[in-house]
């Protein structure tokens, strides 16, 4: 099998549907896609239902419940550690619920590494688009991929990035885990693991807009910025920032901020 989606899933029903048909309507057909779901809300689970039949999706959905269990770890880092576990692909990719691929996104990414033996991570362009209560687009923001970079942590996005299975073993070997479950990341989950991948790896650069992302009112990179702090965000310990995340990089690899 060529590809593995990793796809994290947790309550946000008017567009986990959007993020699925996408994904499953890829111009490239050699793939799996791990639907890990946090115990979602019923609705949310009547949207993904219909796309269970499809034999690419494999579904796991968590036994989760409490705000207590969820302020514990990163929740999704622990779904995504279990589905690497789980996977096939020789290329690994993500997705969230709130994230739509380009049509051929899968293809231009896999034919990228196909092409480069030599690289180990690709990231793409991606647009992210801030949405309203009323779903109305308010802001919209391009990170372009142009250059080959050691400093990915909040610079490239969770759903542009796919590598080799291969490398996966040497991260955890490095660091006793894929991406990291410490609830202090809970905000820069991508981030923290891109950190790691840096110390190993430069990200190489695809200049094509290949995801777009939504950020909503529900979205947790909302809620964390938030006057009025939901119930998780009120449960999780002080966050790491962006700024220790790249200045700790830079000290370790030599590579500026």
């Amino acid at each position: 099998m060529k590809v593995s989606i990793i796809m994290t899933s947790y309550n946000k029903p008017h567009f986990v549907g959007k993020a699925l048909r996408a994904a499953l309507n890829q111009t490239m057909g050699d793939f799996e896609l791990l639907l890990m779901d946090d115990n979602s809300d019923a609705e949310t689970q009547r949207v993904i239902r219909p796309f269970l039949s499809d034999p690419r999706v494999r579904f796991y959905r968590s036994g989760v419940k409490s705000l207590e269990e969820r302020a514990q770890k990163t929740r999704y880092a622990v779904l995504i550690n279990q589905a690497i576990r789980l996977s096939r692909g020789e290329y690994i990719t993500y997705l969230t619920d709130d994230n739509i691929y380009h049509p051929s996104r899968l293809e231009r990414m896999s034919n990228y590494l196909d092409e480069r033996p030599d690289v180990q991570i690709v990231y793409s362009s991606s647009v992210t688009r801030y949405v309203d209560d009323n779903g109305k687009i308010v802001r919209t923001v391009e990170r372009p991929a142009t250059q080959v970079t050691r400093m990915a942590p909040c610079i490239v996005d969770h759903c542009s990035v796919m590598h080799r299975r291969s490398i996966l073993p040497e991260v955890y070997r490095r660091f006793g885990a894929f991406w990291d479950e410490d609830p202090r990341y809970y905000r820069l989950g991508d981030a923290r693991f891109f950190w790691r991948l840096n110390q190993l790896w430069p990200f190489h650069p695809l200049p094509e807009v290949l995801d777009y992302n939504y950020i909503t009112t529900v979205s947790l990179h909302q809620q964390m910025f938030s006057e009025e702090k939901s119930a998780l965000i009120r449960k999780l310990p002080p966050q790491k920032t962006c700024r220790e995340l790249r200045e700790s990089l830079a000290a370790l690899t030599g590579h500026g901020t």
